[in-house]
């Protein structure tokens, strides 16, 4: 009896080292597979009988092979859809069944459509952002049109720190009537300023459209005044080779002695707003507010006169050119006229148990009861990793450790062949007693 056990027990030895070394020929075979988890063998040991008053073991059992999820390494690539993941979480991909399937694999790109799909062609999922940021759907499939518009954004404000010349004199030539519709050929706008810059403001169409600061130096010590001019044709009515006082009366800065600007001047705090503008161009009327024409920083310095800065806050439209994705897992548009819009957030997926995902392959596991419910997120927040973009996590493999755990399997398997051949010889002894 006890030489028959001991003919079970070696085949359970051989049994277990044999599906042990299928999991080392499935890790090594995976060494270079981006996202791959490599597995371990789990053995247990056989329920021990009594001999001669001994509790002795009757072999082992291949329990299982557990996937360890270990952060693994990251390649830098030139495909900025190449995403890996530094910390915890899977990238979540869906079928045409709507199915979803979770994998560290982020070898994505555009198809032809404009989804975002991996090489099986699953559509990447993530939820929809506004023009904020804020998520306005549930995890959905990411499409990105290579059409997309995004719409002008008409001028609301004008930020402009200019420098005017103190030592410069008061112009011999006087400017026309300070009033808006006031239209003269520009030699005499010119004529009668010292200084002169030119802004592209937008209107509600997306159409450009030039405006002229004129800054002329008035007999008060310390004190300029400006006009805010358009193009004549660019008006309703205007009359084209002229330029039209587009604010209801010019402006005036005073200057502190140091040649600061004097922010408690009346002068600089009631600017006068830009407009009602209507456009020739049938867009909406126009109207920029004295508080949004701002002069925050502008000196009055013996030197040359000049602009420092020199901002508006409106957008012409314009087209998708491309996308870029931040750690956050955030995908935005980058557009024709050099926006960045939020169009995306990746969403990724955990579980309390990721050793108990089925693994379905192609790099893709799914739920199940042991895995528990995916626990859904983005990245950067509730313990979930970020994104790193043009780049891809390597396989966990490490070739050393699986060349010396195929060393000690194999001598495993061969002694626990060669218990079975002993154990027939001993037997054979037994029969041949007999003789």
């Amino acid at each position: 009896m006890a030489l028959t056990s001991a003919l079970f027990t070696g085949v359970s030895g051989v049994n277990s080292n044999g599906n042990a070394m299928n999991v080392i020929g499935d890790n090594i075979a995976n060494v270079n597979t981006v996202g791959f988890k490599s597995s371990r063998s789990v053995f247990f040991d056989l329920l021990s009988a009594d001999v001669g008053g001994s509790k002795v073991g009757l072999g082992s059992r291949f329990a299982a092979a557990t996937r360890l999820f270990t952060q693994g390494g990251v390649e830098t690539t030139n495909s900025l859809t190449d995403l890996a993941i530094q910390g915890n979480g899977f990238f979540v991909v869906q079928n045409n069944q709507g199915t979803n399937f979770y994998t560290r694999a982020g070898q994505f790109n555009l198809d032809k459509d404009g989804f975002l799909v991996n090489a099986e062609g699953l559509k990447v999922q993530g939820v929809k952002l506004d023009s904020s940021g804020n998520p306005v759907t549930a995890p959905t499939n990411i499409s990105i049109d290579n059409g997309q518009l995004v719409a002008p954004t008409a001028t609301t404000a004008i930020d402009m720190a200019v420098n005017l010349d103190g030592a410069a004199a008061v112009p011999a030539l006087a400017l026309p009537a300070d009033a808006a519709g006031t239209s003269a050929a520009p030699n005499t706008w010119f004529g009668g300023s010292n200084f002169s810059t030119v802004v592209t403001i937008y209107d509600s169409l997306g159409a450009p459209h030039d405006v002229t600061f004129l800054f002329r130096k008035t007999a008060t010590a310390n004190e300029w005044e400006y006009r805010v001019l358009a193009n004549g044709a660019d008006i309703a009515g205007g009359t084209a080779g002229q330029l039209q006082q587009i604010s209801g009366a010019g402006g005036r800065l005073a200057y502190n002695p140091d040649g600061t600007l004097d922010l408690t001047a009346p002068t600089n705090t009631n600017v006068s707003a830009i407009g009602p503008l209507t456009w020739a161009d049938g867009a909406a009327a126009q109207t920029i507010n004295p508080a949004s024409i701002r002069f925050t920083g502008s000196t009055q310095y013996s030197l040359p006169s000049s602009v420092a800065v020199l901002n508006q806050d409106g957008v012409p439209p314009a087209t998708i050119t491309n996308i870029s994705i931040d750690k956050d897992g955030v995908i935005s548009g980058l557009f024709s006229s050099g926006r960045s819009v939020p169009l995306f957030q990746l969403a990724l997926a955990d579980f309390a148990n990721p050793q108990g995902l089925s693994h379905v392959g192609n790099t893709l596991f799914s739920e199940s009861t042991e895995s528990g419910q995916a626990l859904l997120g983005s990245p950067g927040s509730g313990g979930f990793g970020s994104v790193l973009s043009g780049t891809l996590e390597l396989s966990t493999v490490d070739l050393a450790t699986e060349f010396v755990k195929m060393i000690t399997t194999q001598r495993g398997f061969q002694a626990s062949s060669r218990t079975i051949t002993v154990t027939d010889s001993m037997l054979e002894e037994i029969a041949n007693l007999k003789r």
